[in-house]
């Protein structure tokens, strides 16, 4: 089963829909945007396996997002979730369960 996770970034109007899929030792990496960033992000990315998904800075998913993308941009953290989910790193039922990663700006 297909992972689908969607980013909502309103600080710059943007939103990414992630489809991961397992297939044999990878995941294939599917984005959907209008952001031209993401897009051109999602071109590079590609498949991703699983020594992407276990360390945040030495990785291709965070190589290929300093190309492309802002430090302020969700997407690479999605992409990061969606991935470990279809690894079996992340409980699927407790992240279906919990929904939702925020961050949250107060003054």
């Amino acid at each position: 089963m297909a992972t689908k996770v969607i980013v909502d970034m309103p600080i710059c109007g943007y939103k990414a829909v992630i489809r991961a899929e397992k297939s044999g030792s990878s995941v294939k990496v599917e984005i959907k945007s209008d952001c031209e960033h993401v897009k051109r992000f999602n071109e590079a990315l590609g498949e991703v396996g699983i020594k992407d998904v276990m360390h945040f800075s030495r990785n291709k998913i965070m190589e290929v997002a300093g190309d492309y993308l802002t430090p302020s941009c969700l997407v690479p953290c999605g992409v990061m979730n969606a991935a470990r989910l279809e690894l079996g790193l992340i409980s699927r039922s407790h992240a279906l369960k919990s929904r939702e990663l925020k961050i949250v700006f107060e003054e």
